[in-house]
């Protein structure tokens, strides 16, 4: 092969190499798109633990767990405020919400203990699961996750 041809077969493969490249790019940007994810998926119905972080208040509700995620959305917190929340492991979140009792801005995530019922905030015990009770020590994605490692049980027929 003269170097006139060689040249040619190597423009050829490199023009064939980056459109292929598009290519693919493009298939799995349209294919992102056609898959349903973020705030939308959330099904409206679905309910979350909140609480008042007043001490004079205190209430706890349940809330809807897409109007929660809508609202942090809108009310994205300041650039020090988000420094804080990735350098202290104490802070709860940067935007809380408008308690329904006291009228209060205090009201943050929080989780239901499905073994003695105490309603806390998210991360109360800091360096393990956001939903360990501080009551009881029950976690329920702690216990999930043990069921998932064990693998599917078997049903007897």
């Amino acid at each position: 092969m003269t170097s006139d041809k060689k040249k040619v077969a190597m423009l050829v493969i490199i023009v064939v190499c980056f459109a292929l490249a598009g290519g693919i790019t493009i298939y799995r940007d349209f294919k992102k798109k056609s898959v349903a994810s973020g705030i939308e998926t959330i099904n409206p119905k679905e309910m979350i633990w909140v609480k008042c972080d007043n001490a004079e208040c205190e209430a706890e509700y349940q809330t809807g767990k897409r109007d929660y995620f809508e609202y942090l959305e809108a009310h994205r917190p300041t650039a020090e405020q988000f420094v804080a929340m990735m350098t202290d492991p104490n802070i709860k979140t940067a935007t809380p919400l408008l308690c329904k009792e006291c009228g209060q801005k205090s009201v943050y995530r929080a989780e239901k203990c499905d073994k003695c019922g105490l309603v806390f905030f998210r991360g109360t015990i800091r360096h393990d699961f956001a939903d360990r009770c501080p009551g009881c020590g029950h976690s329920t994605t702690e216990e999930k996750r043990k069921a998932a490692r064990r693998g599917p049980t078997e049903t007897s027929e």
